[in-house]
């Protein structure tokens, strides 16, 4: 597993390549090779934490690494296919909303920290990890195929509202400026934020609530 800083070494090589045609695909492989290596935490995570471990909120700053998961994968679900690619989310159409046990469907923005233990507890870990491997694949696939003027694209007004009629993201004032800010983004800017940064932040809090747990 690499490190934090060499997480953040091929994150700045893909920031920086991403901005310029000649670099572009350069910096689309740059991407991919930081997404495979934060699939390699994800597996580190399922493969050493018990039920109980996934729970825990041991730590004010952080939260729980099942909904850490669950929350970066429906994030990253919404945003590659209802606003880049324009289809389905997985999370409806490979049954996940029945299959995860799920108490929302939403990126649970709006969950109050006294409640996180118990949405925790509800979720099927065995399908959170078929989710979070289903996301990832599609969305890889989605950044393979995109090509530097596809990234200049901004996101349109009637993707925006397929987010809103899908009930994805709550009205809860916690979660509802999420759709702005997605959609105030470039494919480009979606890439940095959630594809890649995002990922990157709550998996360093997983792997912080690791070390805290294991010590």
């Amino acid at each position: 597993m690499t490190t934090k800083q060499e997480r953040s070494a091929i994150f700045k090589s893909f920031q920086s390549n991403i901005k310029r045609s000649g670099s572009f695909d350069e910096g689309k492989e740059n991407l991919l090779a930081l997404r495979k290596e934060l699939s390699v935490i994800c597996d580190y995570i399922f493969e050493g934490c018990s039920h109980e471990d996934f729970c825990k909120m041991p730590l004010k700053s952080d939260k729980t690494i099942a909904y850490y998961l669950y929350h970066l994968n429906r994030i990253e679900d919404v945003t590659s296919n209802v606003l880049i690619a324009g289809k389905e989310q997985i999370f409806f159409a490979e049954n996940f909303e029945k299959r995860l046990n799920a108490p929302v469907i939403t990126t649970g923005n709006e969950i109050a920290r006294d409640g996180l233990i118990a949405f925790s507890k509800a979720l099927d870990l065995t399908q959170l990890r078929e989710y979070v491997a289903a996301v990832m694949d599609n969305t890889n696939e989605i950044i393979q195929g995109m090509g530097f003027q596809d990234s200049k694209t901004k996101v349109s007004a009637e993707r925006k509202a397929e987010v809103m009629k899908s009930n994805t993201v709550s009205t809860d004032e916690r979660a509802v400026w999420l759709v702005d800010y997605w959609c105030n983004k470039t494919y480009a800017g979606l890439m940095l934020m959630p594809f890649s940064r995002h990922i990157m932040l709550h998996l360093d809090g997983c792997l912080r609530i690791i070390n805290k747990i294991k010590k």
